[in-house]
């Protein structure tokens, strides 16, 4: 197997990493707050039509260029999944709904919502867009894109969205243990009881949390429709939501840890599209449906293993009934 593979593949990782960290990083803003937000593949999936719709629309209609109009997509998918986490904020804060129940609905009405959408957006195509979407430019690492045997291309022609992930982990880190803030969050989703008598308002702070998680998760899913594959297609996170949701409770709703795990199953991602990695004895007659399982295999299989280990916040998934 040429270290070229390894190194594509790698590269893919990187790419998917992005995506699950993203994701996973809504999700611990909300579960963080006490608020269990299983709706993370739904508010991507609102992510991937939005993203598309808006990278063409600045880039084309308004004639914003190659740079401001695929950076303005993203936020409008980032916009766009906070307005839609706001029913599930609705939900579970102000109506107490059980916040499974509600993350179960959020997964459901994403597919309908966006298969509307896209036939308003994409004149009346219903299933994906026009291929060819606009790209942000991709960038080299200095040094490392240049390392020998074929392994620099793990680091060259990169999304900048890649760098982004990877840097988001330093100020989210430090809001959530150094900010009052960050602190008043976790807390809310410790023991609200206890914060609202310090006169935080409880709900206040999980709708910030509910809302966050949502316009990460959009936004991952802007940049897996507009950047990773240049169009929408129906169905194109392949349960990358959920995936990302089993980063973050392996992860043990820490942000540092989510960087691995979500590297991990980013790779996991990557091992099917590359058929390379599967040109080995050992698995070079399996056929290839179960290779294409290989994400999804590894996520059980981690989860059943170190599941017992976590701990979430205490509060996450009880409704809260005290007032402001």
């Amino acid at each position: 197997m040429p270290l070229t593979d390894i190194a594509v593949a790698v590269q893919i990782s990187f790419t998917y990493f992005t995506i699950i960290y993203l994701t996973g990083t809504g999700g611990l803003f909300s579960e963080r707050s006490g608020i269990v937000n299983i709706g993370l593949e739904g508010l991507m999936i609102i992510g991937t039509v939005t993203g598309a719709f808006g990278a063409r629309f600045f880039t084309d209609d308004l004639g914003l260029g190659l740079v401001w109009g695929p950076l303005l997509g993203l936020l409008f998918g980032a916009l766009c999944g906070a307005l839609f986490a706001g029913v599930h904020a609705v939900a579970t804060i102000s109506f107490r709904v059980d916040h499974i129940v509600s993350g179960v609905v959020i997964n459901l009405v994403a597919v309908g919502l966006a298969r509307f959408l896209s036939f308003a957006f994409f004149a009346g195509q219903s299933t994906q867009s026009d291929p060819g979407g606009p790209h942000l430019a991709r960038l080299d690492l200095p040094l490392l894109s240049d390392l020998p045997g074929g392994l620099g291309r793990a680091f060259s022609g990169l999304s900048p969205m890649v760098l982004i992930a990877a840097i988001t982990v330093f100020p989210v880190w430090y809001a959530l243990n150094r900010l009052r803030w960050g602190l008043r969050l976790r807390s809310c989703g410790e023991n609200p009881e206890a914060t609202r008598s310090l006169g935080v308002n409880v709900p206040l702070y999980r709708y910030q949390g509910v809302m966050l998680s949502g316009a990460f998760a959009g936004m991952s899913g802007a940049f897996l429709a507009a950047e990773v594959i240049g169009n929408w297609r129906e169905g194109q996170t392949l349960g990358l939501g959920f995936i990302s949701l089993a980063a973050l409770i392996l992860s043990n709703w820490n942000p540092l840890r989510l960087m691995f795990f979500a590297w991990l199953f980013g790779f996991a991602v990557a091992i099917p599209l590359r058929p390379g990695l599967t040109d080995f004895w050992a698995i070079r007659d399996v056929p290839p449906q179960f290779i294409r399982m290989i994400p999804y295999i590894v996520t059980i299989i981690a989860i059943a293993g170190f599941v017992g280990r976590v701990r979430p916040p205490a509060a996450a998934g009880k409704a809260y009934e005290g007032g402001t």
